[in-house]
């Protein structure tokens, strides 16, 4: 796949501005993510993902540009397409914020309306562990721990991932650092 059209932006409104102006036009959107020792500023991820999904839209195919850059392809959800438990996360959260816009809302559907965060036997074993970790962990707000889980709970069954991203978020729990949702 190559790329097309890019887009290089630094803050979340730009890219919401531009979703706005553009989610029914556009076919797809390339943003440019510069990695962290070009030194140049980027949108966070997760604040891309979230405002593309508020207007019906989705990441997926990351592609290198050069030693520096990344681009990411985003294009409009198919209908009915599935949608992953961390990506209902964020819908749940950009709905309690008022930020969804008709659009999004068109391709949420919550079959899960319960506020209980699930987690597994495993897991939970493995953050209760370490008293620091258990109590970093309790301490985070639910919709990260939900996003964090689901994306640990996405590789279950390719066990060497699973134990990468598991082990990653206790490390990370250990430092009281929220990764991928940076504000």
């Amino acid at each position: 796949m190559q790329i097309t059209k890019t887009l290089y932006l630094t803050k979340r409104s730009q890219w919401r501005s531009w979703l706005k102006k553009n989610y029914k036009k556009e076919k797809e959107i390339w943003l440019i993510y510069y990695n962290k020792a070009s030194n140049r500023p980027r949108i966070p991820y997760n604040d891309a993902v979230e405002e593309a999904l508020c207007f019906g839209w989705i990441d997926s195919i990351v592609k290198k540009i050069n030693k520096d850059a990344t681009a990411q392809r985003y294009t409009p959800r198919r209908k009915g397409s599935p949608m992953s438990q961390m990506n209902m996360e964020r819908a749940r959260m950009m709905i309690k914020q008022n930020k969804m816009a008709p659009e999004g809302l068109a391709h949420f559907h919550d079959n899960d309306t319960s506020e209980d965060i699930k987690i597994r036997p495993d897991i939970m074993k493995a953050l209760k562990q370490d008293k620091t970790v258990w109590n970093n962990f309790r301490s985070f707000p639910d919709h990260y721990k939900r996003i964090r889980i689901a994306g640990i709970e996405y590789y279950r069954k390719n066990p060497k991932m699973f134990r990468t991203r598991l082990e990653n978020f206790l490390k990370m729990t250990r430092k009281n650092k929220k990764f991928g949702m940076v504000r």
